[in-house]
């Protein structure tokens, strides 16, 4: 899963300026290694965060990260956040 370098379809979605996605978070990508994954989401307001498994975001937890998802969980109910389809 390591990188070097942002990969152009993950570079161009990053830069989009839109008012909404979609929802309130975007998965833009994932990176890093297998023992401590990142994911890189876009928030409704157009910022861009990366996170770990365990930080906060918009009042959800990451609780896992694999290839192209990530599992974000609220009041006890988790959900899978997945990149988005190529041209969407």
């Amino acid at each position: 899963m390591a990188q070097e370098t942002t990969p152009p379809q993950v570079a161009a979605t990053a830069t989009q300026t839109t008012n909404d996605l979609g929802g309130a978070l975007t998965l833009l990508g994932t990176f890093g290694p297998q023992s401590k994954p990142q994911a890189l989401l876009k928030l409704r307001n157009g910022q861009t965060e990366t996170v770990s498994r365990g930080d906060q975001v918009n009042g959800q937890t990451v609780v896992a990260i694999e290839e192209g998802r990530v599992a974000l969980a609220r009041n006890g109910t988790a959900r899978w956040l997945d990149m988005p389809a190529p041209n969407s």
